[in-house]
């Protein structure tokens, strides 16, 4: 009832921005987010993970239907990397935290993975070209050029991923409805390319090709997205020294970072600054992941493949992350060193059981 009550108040919000009727509000909305759907299982309702929903709302715009939960597994689930970025301009660092599978790019992992046929584009003329052409399409966007996305300082350039399609059913209009895995918004046609102009385009503009199937059986696409998992967490990632930073051993070196007296430990690096408990709980909840690092979706993902001693796992290694964030405003650096540390000991053994679960095979490298 709570959940439906919330829907009701953003649909009568919508109506008075757009003028739309109840019941065209209502579906948009409905449409435009997967984590408002009715879930497979009663009283499951799926956490929404913008980077699954918006390949979810791409595919739905060519007639094919994925369960975001699947999408979500199929991109390859959780992942773990940490940094801070500093800059000489600001007094304390950026906390960056990515808790998704990373970085492999989501979309075009989903589409390969299930084989679905489409059409990519890396340049203005040629994206100008599927939308005109009227087709749905996914796309990055700078970060400083969204109105409604939260601005960071020296991240006005960071992509956001957005599906955008016609407003209008004859195309005439230039006006564009925008879906960024949360909440649908209006640009004008003019206002998306110049966004698009700017992003660093490290993701390339996607659309589906006409007559682009679903497989029948999505077990070896989830198979993929899992082994993709277990990779990234386990390294390596991108070859170099930065590997430490990412999967399990990013998870160990945030924690000793965290209590460290060197140069980049929280100590010196951030001193006095407390910038970083509202970052942390950003990271966790909304920045590059799904709530409560999506550890708790993860769950729900390996619990339908029938992995349910990871499952249990990451059920566990979810409530500390939900602890962390629900109190990220009062945490010492001792509490939360601490709490990671139960976070990569509880991961540690989820990533072991999920390589070696005889449900599900990865590849020998990986054992």
């Amino acid at each position: 009832m709570t959940v439906r009550k919330a829907f009701k108040k953003r649909v009568r919000e919508q109506i008075e921005v757009t003028g739309q009727s109840y019941a065209q509000a209502a579906e948009q909305l409905e449409r435009s987010n997967p984590a408002l759907a009715t879930p497979k299982t009663p009283g499951v309702q799926p956490d929404p993970h913008p980077a699954s929903a918006v390949v979810v709302r791409l595919l739905k715009e060519a007639g094919l239907n994925l369960d975001p939960v699947t999408a979500f597994g199929v991109g390859g689930g959780i992942g773990f990397m940490y940094a801070l970025f500093q800059y000489k301009e600001v007094p304390a660092p950026l906390l960056t935290l990515v808790c998704q599978h990373h970085p492999e790019p989501w979309a075009t992992a989903i589409l390969s993975r299930l084989e679905v046929a489409h059409t990519t584009a890396t340049n203005k003329r040629d994206t100008q070209k599927l939308l005109d052409a009227g087709q749905a399409v996914m796309l990055p966007l700078a970060r400083g050029s969204v109105p409604w996305a939260k601005q960071i300082k020296f991240a006005e350039r960071e992509e956001i991923i957005v599906v955008a399609t016609s407003a209008s059913e004859d195309n005439a209009h230039q006006d564009l409805l925008v879906f960024d895995g949360r909440s649908e918004h209006r640009m004008s046609r003019t206002e998306l390319l110049e966004a698009y102009a700017v992003s660093p385009r490290k993701h390339p503009t996607l659309a589906i090709s006409e007559g682009a199937v679903l497989p029948a059986d999505l077990s070896g696409a989830i198979n993929e997205g899992l082994a993709a998992t277990v990779g990234a967490m386990t390294g390596p990632v991108l070859g170099n020294s930065f590997d430490v930073n990412f999967g399990l051993s990013g998870l160990s070196k945030w924690s000793e970072k965290v209590l460290a007296t060197t140069k980049d430990g929280w100590n010196k690096a951030y001193g006095s600054d407390e910038s970083w408990r509202s970052r942390l709980q950003e990271c966790i909840d909304q920045e590059h992941t799904a709530r409560s690092a999506g550890r708790p979706l993860f769950a729900q993902l390996l619990t339908t493949q029938g992995l349910t001693t990871a499952a249990a796992h990451f059920e566990r290694s979810g409530r500390l992350w939900r602890g962390v964030a629900d109190r990220a405003a009062t945490l010492s650096y001792e509490e939360l060193a601490e709490i990671v540390s139960q976070i990569a000991a509880e991961e540690t053994q989820g990533v072991s059981a999920l390589a070696n679960d005889d449900g599900f095979q990865t590849p020998a490298s990986l054992h």
